[in-house]
């Protein structure tokens, strides 16, 4: 920890960044921490952190930081917008956004780069397993999977004088996270006969998120990824297993994907012609059929990380749902 002692983070209020955040705060590091608004620099004062204010492409932030010694950047910061009319802020932030952050970690003398990446830059072949020496299958099923994928491409090969390396995490579930699948579980549960899919679901549990960050700093090799995945487990497992531990008693329905695919570009049309931004689309149709299995042994060993198993992530994230009242269930442990 004493060769990464003072730190610069982007994305620190994020779900992946607050935990890492007090991760660091945690373990004793100097943090300076991105901070595009006065709300945000004063909850970050609070916590001990030192603000750094501006954004991605600020021109000052090598002058407020230069002075600091800054050992390592963990760059959290990225766009991730589903169904966008306009994706081009998107692939601005999370390419350019990323090279502009190289180029300071250049500029600073920086050791180290922590780069979040996503596993959806594998893109591996639908029901075949995703891990770090997969090859893309050639086309994107989102622009988000697009611009990440070319971000990635891009900070490998930028020339940098420190060590590299980047976190490539799966869906990204657990206590603070209402999003993504979680949003799904919440639907699901608060119906007796909520509507899915029979799909692959990968997690990573946002403790396994933030020590897989953190201790790619400490353990790291310069220039590899690792994927960040708990487990996988299929939908009508998932629902097996927490009714297992729940009173919850529905019966899903499951769609066929057939007919939503066939639908796609009905969503489309209505998304065209709608003022605002719609939630489904035909990329969303594209993301939610083809499921995700991804392997993460590889940070498992080299990064040290105990992944939490489904059943006890399962009571974990049911416990806090209940907390937070947005579920009406009781957790039972039936056997």
């Amino acid at each position: 920890m004493t060769d990464y002692k003072n730190i610069f983070i982007t994305g620190a209020t994020g779900v992946v960044g607050k935990p890492l955040l007090q991760k660091l705060i945690d373990n004793n590091h100097n943090i300076y921490a991105l901070s595009r608004s006065n709300e945000t620099a004063k909850s970050l004062s609070e916590l001990n952190v030192t603000p750094i204010s501006g954004d991605l492409f600020d021109p000052s932030l090598f002058d407020q930081l230069n002075e600091h010694n800054i050992d390592a950047i963990f760059h959290v910061a990225g766009m991730n917008k589903m169904c966008a009319k306009n994706p081009d802020a998107m692939f601005h932030i999370n390419i350019e956004g990323t090279k502009s952050m190289l180029d300071l970690g250049n500029k600073l003398g920086i050791k180290k780069f922590i780069y979040t990446s996503s596993a959806v830059t594998l893109g591996e072949e639908k029901g075949l397993p995703g891990n770090e020496d997969a090859v893309h299958r050639g086309s994107f099923l989102s622009n988000y999977e697009k611009s990440k994928f070319e971000a990635e491409v891009e900070a490998f090969k930028y020339s940098k004088n420190f060590e590299f390396v980047s976190v490539n995490p799966s869906s990204v579930q657990g206590p603070g996270r209402v999003s993504g699948t979680a949003k799904l579980l919440i639907s699901s549960l608060n119906k007796k006969y909520p509507p899915l899919l029979k799909n692959n679901i990968s997690i990573i549990d946002i403790d396994n998120c933030t020590d897989g960050h953190y201790n790619a700093l400490l353990y790291g090799i310069d220039n590899e990824r690792y994927v960040l995945n708990s487990f996988h487990v299929t939908s009508e497992e998932l629902i097996r297993r927490v009714k297992k531990v729940t009173n919850w008693d529905g019966s899903p329905i499951y769609i066929p994907k057939g007919l939503l695919k066939s639908a796609g570009p009905l969503f489309d049309l209505v998304s065209a012609f709608s003022s605002g931004e719609s939630i489904i689309c035909r990329e969303s149709v594209r993301v939610l059929t083809h499921g995700h299995v991804y392997d993460g042994s590889k940070a498992q060993s080299d990064l040290k990380i105990d992944y939490i198993d489904v059943d006890s992530f399962i009571h974990k994230i049911i416990s806090w749902l209940i907390s937070q009242d947005l579920l009406k269930l009781e957790i039972t442990n039936k056997d």
